[in-house]
């Protein structure tokens, strides 16, 4: 079947290359010419000669008659990875996080009506969550997702809901999952409110997560930070001890990034983890990473 990532810019030879790109499932697939000519529509002459050229570039590697993605994608994506502020400075705080909970702590930016994965600390379970980074994820399905949009303006955000719903939807459809736009907008009010969101099988069946904003200095979100889990370890327990976890590492995250002003819903939550954590006793663990 076609690429459902393909996008359209009338340069019809690029639009043809990033289809094949496009068609790889997973970064260790390798495929054929034929699959690949299913799988975008083309003719398969012309995967063929754009398929060489490509390797030529070293954006596909060729392993016998079959192709990969290339090793220049790689490189290109640790550049773009690289200048993104975001990331560097969200990283001691997914790493924080990831020690806290055991599971994946993850780093999400907005890309025009969709989400990005940029960087994935890994949880050690054989049992977790797969992070494509890189790869365009439903805006308007998951935690992450709802952060990215809960604090933009009302007619931006419901635009970006619907572009991602209109885009993505439809490969859902068979899952039986159903969109309702009036609950979606109520939902990203109260996320609003409480600082944080949360999520359970709404994009990958047994698959939950929790995510808090990064903001910039300019109050702006520019990321959300993620915990990701199989649901079944991400209970009404294991919720309580996390959310202010997850906010804790957003908002020094925030602080790092320039955002001298905490909101008021974070530092609520900030409270509630620290009563928690004088009930306890035993505390959540070590301190997160100190900043000046």
């Amino acid at each position: 079947m076609p690429s459902e990532e393909a996008r359209g810019t009338r340069v019809g030879v690029l639009d043809k290359a990033m289809a094949i790109l496009g068609a790889f499932p997973r970064g260790e697939s390798a495929l054929l010419p034929q699959e690949i000519a299913e799988r975008t529509g083309l003719p398969l002459p012309t995967v063929y000669r754009l398929a060489q050229a490509l390797a030529e570039h070293g954006l596909l590697m060729k392993e016998g008659s079959r192709f990969r993605l290339g090793l220049t994608l790689l490189r290109l994506g640790l550049l773009v990875a690289e200048s993104i502020d975001v990331r560097r400075q969200a990283l001691p705080h997914l790493t924080w996080l990831n020690g806290q909970t055991g599971e994946n702590a993850e780093l999400h930016i907005r890309q025009h009506e969709t989400r990005v994965v940029i960087e994935v600390v890994r949880s050690p379970h054989n049992l977790r969550p797969f992070a494509d980074i890189g790869a365009p994820l439903p805006l308007h399905r998951g935690a992450a997702g709802k952060v990215l949009l809960a604090w933009l303006p009302g007619e931006e955000r419901l635009a970006l809901a619907r572009a991602s719903h209109e885009r993505f939807d439809g490969q859902l459809a068979a899952r039986g999952l159903s969109w309702d736009e009036g609950a979606f907008l109520g939902e990203l009010e109260r996320v609003r409110r409480q600082g944080w969101a949360y999520s359970e099988g709404e994009r990958v069946v047994g698959v939950a997560g929790l995510a808090a904003p990064i903001f910039d200095s300019g109050g702006q979100v520019a990321a959300a930070l993620t915990l990701v889990a199989p649901a079944a370890r991400l209970g009404p327990e294991q919720r309580e001890r996390a959310i202010p976890l997850v906010c804790e590492a957003a908002r020094r995250a925030s602080y790092d990034m320039g955002y001298a002003v905490r909101a008021a819903s974070a530092e609520g939550v900030q409270r509630q983890g620290q009563e928690q954590r004088h009930r306890r006793h035993n505390g959540v663990g070590a301190e997160p990473p100190r900043t000046p």
